[in-house]
């Protein structure tokens, strides 16, 4: 293992890469969704998503032993590129994206759908309508790609949205199904990423990187928010969020200065918190993460785009950042935006795009000591 070294300069934009559409029908341009893409179902197979011409394309395990059906298409009224997922505790994959409205009016909204099963059809688009403020500026607009959360006790689901001008709105589905209209959660607006992750049993958390640093607004009573932290720091790129203990979210995000990746916690007595280095100079883009068992121990695993083109992995006992982050290659040379997830049997599976959109899988090795990957093989 090797200590890794780190730096990107991406913005948000989908990254994109020639593909030919399923049968050799047409061109498409498959890009990597903005956050997490890869999935474990309720039945246990794992299922990837991409982005191309006209909509999503979905990836979804035969049996969760492994083998592949797909890419499926699946097209989405008014697409533009553009869409993030989060999912529930019953396994329900939810989408979020910006659309051309489908009104004719040439503007842009925001559109919601559900995939319930594995494998099976999403839910027809619902259209959220365009994000703005009562009284704020006629001419606004994401500044950024939407992003969602959900509540995992409930199952309500959160639409976030940074505005050029009018700050951070959302817009929230309770459990009875019921949405609600746009509402305001910070009055200024950023210019940077955004992200949400809401804890089992913690208030909805959103990190949004602005002119003066990185704020953390965090749900307060009656649907208000209040700003939690604000750090002194800039990004590159966008953030991620993971929980990765009770009531408790780390984000990851590059470091301006080589690029190298950074963890950071909000305080917790007992808890490491505040900015914390991991290594990582050198690689680029958005890191996957996900949680593991790994001899036992509850992990945080980050996986990347190394200096050198492969995949990096790392892995370390949740929280503890402090005793040293180790990056190890996983080859895979070409491959771009690695996720991370656990497949039903317990193994680590990191998942990435390949330059013709095709996407690679490699899966923990259990019979060999320590954390050994086998081969990458095209699903």
């Amino acid at each position: 293992m090797n200590r890794g070294r780190g730096g990107d300069r991406a913005g948000y934009q989908a990254r994109r890469a020639q593909d030919t559409a399923p049968g050799g029908t047409g061109p498409l341009q498959p890009s990597v969704p903005t956050g997490k893409w890869l999935f474990r179902g309720s039945d246990g197979r794992l299922t990837a998503y991409g982005c191309a011409g006209r909509g999503l394309l979905r990836w979804t395990e035969s049996t969760p032993a492994g083998g592949w059906t797909g890419p499926e298409e699946l097209d989405v009224p008014g697409w533009t590129g553009l869409v993030a997922m989060a999912q529930s505790n019953e396994g329900y994959i939810h989408f979020v994206t910006l659309r051309a409205a489908t009104d004719g009016s040439g503007g842009q909204e925001i559109a919601v759908a559900t995939q319930f099963q594995s494998g099976r059809g999403l839910t027809d688009w619902r259209s959220l309508g365009t994000p703005g403020v009562r009284g704020g500026p006629t001419e606004d607009g994401p500044a950024c790609p939407p992003c969602i959360a959900v509540n995992q006790r409930s199952g309500a689901v959160h639409v976030i949205v940074s505005l050029r001008h009018g700050g951070i709105v959302r817009r929230s589905r309770n459990a009875e199904g019921v949405w609600g209209g746009w509402k305001q959660i910070a009055p200024d607006p950023y210019p940077g990423e955004v992200t949400a992750v809401m804890p089992a049993g913690g208030p909805l958390e959103i990190l949004a990187a602005g002119p003066a640093g990185i704020d953390r607004w965090v749900g307060a009573a009656q649907g208000q928010f209040r700003l939690g932290d604000r750090i002194a720091t800039r990004m590159v790129g966008a953030p991620v969020g993971c929980e990765t203990g009770p009531r408790r979210a780390t984000y990851f995000w590059r470091h301006p200065g080589d690029g190298s990746l950074v963890a950071w916690r909000a305080g917790h007595p007992g808890v490491q918190s505040g900015m914390m280095g991991l290594g990582g100079a050198g690689g680029r883009g958005t890191p996957g993460v996900g949680q593991a068992l790994v001899g036992g121990y509850d992990c945080t695993v980050l996986a990347q785009n190394g200096a050198d083109g492969d995949v990096e992995l790392t892995a370390y006992v949740s929280e503890n950042e402090g005793y040293g982050i180790w990056w190890a290659s996983l080859g895979g040379r070409g491959l771009h935006a690695p996720q991370v997830a656990v497949d039903d049997a317990g193994r680590i599976v990191v998942a990435a795009v390949g330059e013709s959109g095709a996407l690679a899988v490699a899966r923990q090795d259990t019979t060999q000591q320590g954390l050994a990957f086998g081969p990458w093989q095209r699903a």
